[in-house]
């Protein structure tokens, strides 16, 4: 067990990696339309680049290292409960802002430093609130109940119309900042809730010899599984096409953070027996680290005002 535990940490740490060189590698394939020197941003095109950027080289690498954090992700479930990957996921803030220092020369000001620093200690808080559930029932019982159901469908209808509204209405300041990464982390936290499925699936399954959950459910987890790991890429690209990766990449990943935990406690009962004062560390923590995303914002903001 201790072995497949470090095995677990092994894999998320690979994870978080990958997913940051992914997000990095994406907004280098955005700076390549117009600079031929897309890290240093030195040298500009004569002409800017009119190839679409998903079809950049960089672009395609970045999809491969995203794809590949994911199952890492995914294959790390099956040995280490949600609430790990959770913590990892806080951490991977801090991860972040090495690896984008390192590839985009990007650096956040001490201003941003301080507000990132409510968005890290928040998450610690409330992931450390957070336990795998104690109850009898399953994660195929859990997730097929009609309140998951109901939270998963309601997420997807939700942030799909914000990103219509987004798209269409002309929108300024913090909301338009904060949008589209923001979306891309909600949406992006679905591949945890239905990776735990796929992970608890595919585990039984191998011990008992067949397939051990309904297919249908098992189908329609998958499609959304892949789903979420697409679509959130779409949307990320387009804050990371606006804004500044780091910044971007912050705001990504507190949502998906924040969603990742809720999607804990409400499909897979991850709080169903906490007292009050787990409670309130828990109110505690969010309220931080949403504090830090809402200060951060308002810096970047300020910082590039005209």
């Amino acid at each position: 067990m201790f072995l497949a535990h470090v095995l677990g940490f092994v894999l998320l740490t690979t994870a978080s990696v990958a997913s940051s060189v992914s997000m990095n590698f994406q907004k280098l394939a955005q700076y390549q339309t117009e600079y031929t020197d897309p890290r240093s941003r030195q040298l500009k095109h004569p002409v800017p680049l009119t190839s679409h950027v998903w079809t950049r080289p960089l672009f395609i690498v970045a999809l491969i290292l995203s794809a590949a954090a994911s199952i890492l992700d995914l294959i790390a479930l099956a040995w280490l409960p949600a609430t790990v990957i959770g913590v990892f996921g806080s951490l991977s803030i801090i991860i972040n802002l090495c690896v984008t220092h390192v590839i985009l020369f990007e650096k956040p000001s001490k201003e941003e430093y301080s507000a990132i620093c409510f968005v890290v200690v928040g998450c610690l808080l409330a992931i450390s609130a957070t336990s795998t559930n104690n109850t009898i029932q399953l994660p195929p019982q859990l997730l097929e109940r009609p309140q998951s159901s109901i939270y998963i469908v309601s997420n997807w209808i939700v942030f799909i119309l914000i990103a219509v509204v987004l798209e269409n209405v002309t929108v300024s300041g913090l909301l338009a900042q904060l949008g589209y990464p923001l979306i891309g982390g909600a949406i992006g936290a679905q591949n945890v809730c239905m990776g735990k499925y796929i992970a608890y699936t595919v585990k039984t399954s191998f011990e008992v010899g067949h397939l051990t959950v309904r297919a249908d459910v098992l189908t329609a987890v998958v499609l959304l599984c892949i789903s979420s790991v697409v679509m959130h890429v779409i949307w990320l690209n387009k804050g990371l096409k606006k804004y500044d990766a780091y910044y971007c990449i912050i705001v990504y990943q507190t949502a998906w953070f924040i969603f990742t935990i809720l999607t804990g406690i409400i499909v897979y009962d991850d709080m169903v027996h906490a007292d009050l004062w787990t409670y309130s560390v828990f109110v505690t923590g969010i309220s931080s680290a949403v504090f830090g995303v809402w200060k951060i914002s308002s810096l970047y903001l300020k910082q590039n005002a005209g």
